[in-house]
């Protein structure tokens, strides 16, 4: 079990890059996966660094992570009830749900 960090205006927290911020209902960067944390403690910690501190609104959801690396997949966010994202399809590049 592991937590990802929900909001309902910016969804799922994806993960950061160079210091931004992806969202699955702002901007999931094309990824199908999400950022999980081991405690609530960790993702507390995590957020404490942001800019801002920790967003209003915020809720930890308990997930069980399916990818490498402690990840939880859009399939596995579903699971604990959270809405999917889109990811583009690399073949039409249009845009799917998984």
């Amino acid at each position: 079990m592991a937590f990802v960090i929900f909001t309902d205006a910016e969804g799922v927290y994806i993960g950061s890059c160079m210091g931004l911020g992806f969202w699955s209902k702002l901007d999931p960067a094309d990824q199908p996966c999400a950022t999980t944390f081991p405690t609530i403690e960790d993702a507390e910690q995590h957020m404490a660094g942001w800019e801002g501190g920790r967003p209003a609104g915020v809720t930890l959801v308990p997930v069980v992570p399916d990818e490498p690396g402690g990840y939880a997949s859009i399939a596995a966010c579903m699971r604990a009830g959270l809405p999917e994202w889109l990811i583009p399809d690399s073949e039409t590049a249009n845009y799917r749900p998984i």
